[in-house]
């Protein structure tokens, strides 16, 4: 006879946080880890896409290039190569809310990081030159990543239509227009606003001695000129009050459409039930929505839905992508038809044991690099304003309950909250078929 197994207990990995606060502003997250002989270093520059002025969307992704281009002290592109050089990588990326910036070194050149980090915050060269250079490669990458995929723009013009006064409704890329327009003087004020010690959190993870970590922040970063706190004072969207529709036809060879509903900021108490419904709607082949377009009605290629949290309210969507001879109304249509039974009948125990194994799972998996937790703290400090969940949340996540799911759900997930975006094959792309 077989006996069922015992869920073992999960052993969540913990970790010390240190905290080093300088007079200019700058503020300092550590992790001392000795597992590996490597050391991860971050600086979060809490600006994003949402702090861009009207005229100017795109700057804070143009930063991403901008950085890696020359200081006073270091000619275009010698940054990364001391980083190669020393065995190590290094990269950037820019969101709605944030700036971040990376490298993963040998332990012994966390010395050099820090002084390359601190030399970018304060010493960046922006010349007209490089400037227009740079502009172009943004320029191009949009070309690659939006403007040129088959459903490239649909989730641009969701954002555009549901939200009507929170930035949250331009791209992080930005747009041509804009870039065309903008100036070396605009690019050099964005700078000199939001690229200081007073706007910074550092994060340094990985094998160091503490004290000498910190002896060097302040060597390195205490000397900078901190500049004034920037303001990040946005205008609150209005609640939706009715089901916006918008159709698009495309040169694409299949129907699509994507559904967004409005929802609150990351970190606040209905973002975790949320998470949870996430991975039951739509995380794997056997999730509700991918299972009933996919599967069970065969009208769907492709279908998935996610949560887009962030630190102020944003939206959870579904997309899908339709098969020939069927309509995006069909197929919103069987989706409306899943989130009402998760408004009116919740979930299973079974589906909510599986959701929070699937956050342990990816909890774990990002404690396994000294990267992947220096993004995590980076975020909790920046983003969620509270460094110490980087131990904690894992805890709201496991007190979710199946009400609080169909709480959450039956509050946001409502019909007139909903912007939804149609996309119709044009007739040379159904001619091309």
């Amino acid at each position: 006879m077989l006996l069922a197994a015992r869920a073992a207990p999960v052993k969540v990995p913990r970790a010390t946080l240190d905290i080093l606060r300088l007079p200019n502003g700058l503020r300092a997250y550590l992790v001392e880890d000795h597992d590996a002989p490597v050391v991860s270093v971050e600086v979060w520059y809490h600006v994003g896409s949402k702090d861009e002025p009207p005229g100017q969307t795109g700057f804070a992704h143009l930063f991403e290039h901008l950085m890696f281009e020359g200081t006073r002290n270091l000619a275009p592109d010698e940054f990364s190569r001391y980083i190669v050089q020393a065995g190590g990588t290094d990269n950037a990326h820019t969101t709605e809310d944030a700036t971040v910036f990376w490298e993963t070194v040998p332990s012994s050149y966390l010395r050099l990081a820090l002084w390359l980090e601190a030399d970018r915050m304060r010493n960046l060269v922006i010349t007209d030159r490089l400037f227009r250079n740079e502009r172009e490669v943004v320029k191009e990458e949009r070309r690659q990543r939006f403007d040129n995929q088959p459903y490239g723009t649909v989730i641009e013009t969701l954002y555009a239509h549901a939200f009507t006064v929170h930035p949250y409704r331009h791209m992080t890329i930005g747009s041509m227009e804009d870039l065309d327009r903008a100036t070396v003087d605009q690019v050099r004020a964005f700078y000199d606003t939001y690229y200081v010690p007073a706007n910074a959190s550092l994060v340094v993870v990985g094998d160091f001695a503490l004290a000498e970590a910190q002896d060097c922040i302040r060597q390195y970063f205490g000397p900078l000129d901190g500049g004034a706190p920037p303001e990040h004072r946005l205008p609150s969207e209005p609640p939706q009050m009715t089901r916006r529709v918008i159709k698009l036809t495309r040169d694409v060879a299949l129907p699509a459409f994507i559904e967004g509903y409005h929802m609150p900021a990351d970190g606040t108490p209905d973002a975790y039930p949320l998470r949870l419904a996430s991975k039951i709607l739509s995380e794997g082949d056997s999730s509700r929505i991918y299972r009933r377009l996919v599967y069970d009605k065969q009208i769907a290629l492709q279908a998935e839905s996610s949560g887009n949290f962030t630190e102020d309210p944003n939206l959870f969507f579904v997309f899908a992508v339709l098969n020939r001879g069927h309509s995006p109304a069909e197929g919103e249509a069987a989706v409306d038809s899943e989130i009402a039974r998760l408004r009116n009948e919740g979930v299973t125990s079974q589906e909510l044991s599986k959701a929070k194994n699937q956050i342990l799972r990816d909890f774990v998996l990002n404690r396994q690099s000294t990267q992947s937790r220096a993004d995590e703290l980076g975020y909790d400090a920046v983003v969620l304003k509270n460094p110490e969940l980087f131990n904690t949340e894992i805890d709201r996540f496991l007190r979710v309950t199946a009400a609080d799911i169909q709480r959450a759900a039956q509050q946001y997930f409502r019909p007139e909250n909903a912007t939804v975006v149609e996309v119709y094959p044009n007739e040379h792309a159904m001619g091309n078929r």
